[in-house]
């Protein structure tokens, strides 16, 4: 079977390749090939945006590792796959993993192992340039340590700490999603994860662009 993926600006030549990065190791019969390729992958993307930070950014060590941490997490590299529409062709056990953000993580990966071996790292690494560029750019180091940051402008402006509570967990064992609902300088703001700690950070994000909007205004 043919697969593809419309807004990858790349073309396997060992069509074999995509086909394997794009199998998952929930299927058992395709996990050494798939793992073999997310490994190989996760140091790829590694190497290539140590060196973009490096020629770019002019930080010490510690900002640095910061950087690197935020570029090539998980949820940047499943942003990226949903860009490229892999849960629409992704082969898993399950459909409901199709959606689920190691899943997407691990075959953005494994798609980048596999480009790799198809080609070479100058490719690979104009590939991770031009998908990564939007992350690259839209990097806010303030929101990098979301919790700190905000607990240090509530202590500052009201003396309080901002107060996050698990509103509900739901979904099945496997896949399960915590809602968190955070209270800060008399604002409310839920967010879900799959974690609390997760759910709890995307809601520091939350809150702390919301009070830089209308620090803005």
């Amino acid at each position: 079977m043919t697969i593809s993926l419309a807004n990858l600006n790349y073309k396997f030549k060992d069509e074999r390749l995509l086909n394997a990065a794009m199998h998952h190791s929930s299927i058992k019969k395709h996990a050494i090939s798939f793992e073999r390729l997310e490994f190989l992958g996760d140091r790829v993307l590694g190497l290539v945006v140590a060196e973009y930070i490096y020629k770019n950014f002019n930080g010490a060590e510690g900002m640095m590792a910061k950087m690197h941490a935020a570029f090539v997490c998980a949820d940047a590299c499943k942003d990226i796959a949903l860009n490229l529409g892999v849960s629409s062709i992704i082969a898993t056990a399950g459909d409901m993993l199709k959606s689920n953000k190691t899943v997407l993580a691990d075959a953005m990966e494994a798609l980048l192992g596999a480009i790799f071996i198809d080609s070479d790292y100058k490719t690979v690494k104009n590939v991770i340039l031009e998908l990564w560029q939007d992350i690259f750019n839209n990097y806010d180091e303030e929101i990098q340590e979301p919790k700190t940051k905000l607990q240090e402008i509530c202590q500052a402006k009201t003396g309080k700490t901002p107060v996050y509570q698990l509103s509900s967990v739901t979904g099945p064992d496997h896949d399960l999603e915590f809602t968190i609902t955070l209270s800060a300088l008399g604002d409310t703001i839920e967010a879900s994860g799959h974690s609390k700690k997760e759910a709890e950070t995307k809601a520091a994000k939350m809150m702390l662009k919301k009070i830089k909007g209308l620090t803005n205004d």
